[in-house]
């Protein structure tokens, strides 16, 4: 009996270390198998509403073999494969806030349990009336600039008497080079913002075009390209003709 009583703290130390040891295996069980929620098709607040079609996708470690996907703690669905995805309808769920999350099984029978994606699922109906609040202000704001990028050019349609090969300032949204004349000008505050550049319309030759912003080098060399260009009639100002004749030559001798 006194041996036993001996043995006591060992035996305590050693449940202690063993349960400390396992501590940091399952909380890297915890980091590794992660539960996502992609938005496939539908409306998704950015506070927790949603509707429509999502996605469920965990990542884990390498032997991760089966994957059992929980809404509720009720099974949605099981996948034995990767890539581990489910996709599901939320309109075949209650509304109101639901919990989602899954269960994996690796091939050494490891059970892991990941992390929970709490979501509110609202109607068709709530989900488009909410979308439509967020969406129509947007739009009214787009066909404003719409109107205005078409309206201004019309009430001040004047085109730009800006001298061939003059030096100009491009403001703060800098400056590009029309397409359709190849004169530089300044970009309009007013212009369409679109994907894969600005709908402008050039003041000199006033034709509307797509264009991007250009380096401060390219808009000197369009405006001496300007110079080449020169029709009969339109003349310069002596010394500004004199001072842009010769950074045009300077120009030839300059690496680019």
């Amino acid at each position: 009996m006194h041996t036993i009583f001996k043995q006591v703290p060992f035996i305590v130390f050693a449940l202690l270390l063993a349960f400390v040891v396992a501590l940091p295996v399952h909380a890297q069980d915890e980091e590794t198998f992660r539960l996502g929620l992609a938005r496939t098709f539908g409306y998704s607040s950015g506070t927790g509403e949603i509707q429509g079609t999502f996605t469920l996708k965990v990542s884990g470690p390498e032997n991760l073999a089966r994957v059992i996907f929980l809404i509720n703690n009720e099974v949605m669905g099981e996948v034995s494969q990767a890539p581990f995805e489910l996709r599901f309808q939320t309109d075949s769920y209650p509304n109101g806030v639901n919990t989602l999350s899954a269960i994996g099984y690796t091939t050494d029978g490891r059970e892991l349990r990941s992390n929970e994606q709490k979501r509110e699922f609202v109607s068709a109906q709530e989900g488009w009336q909410t979308a439509g609040k967020i969406i129509l202000p947007i739009l009214g704001v787009v066909v404003l600039s719409m109107l205005i990028s078409f309206v201004i050019p019309i009430l001040t349609g004047k085109k730009s008497q800006v001298p061939l090969g003059a030096t100009r300032s491009y403001g703060l949204l800098g400056g590009t080079i029309c397409p359709k004349c190849g004169r530089p000008f300044g970009v309009h505050v007013w212009g369409l913002n679109m994907v894969v550049g600005k709908l402008d319309r050039c003041p000199h030759c006033g034709k509307w075009s797509l264009v991007q912003r250009f380096p401060p080098a390219a808009l000197r060399q369009a405006e001496l390209a300007e110079l080449e260009n020169i029709d009969e009639g339109e003349t310069l100002a002596p010394r500004e003709a004199e001072r842009l004749e010769r950074d045009l030559e300077d120009s030839r001798y300059q690496d680019l």
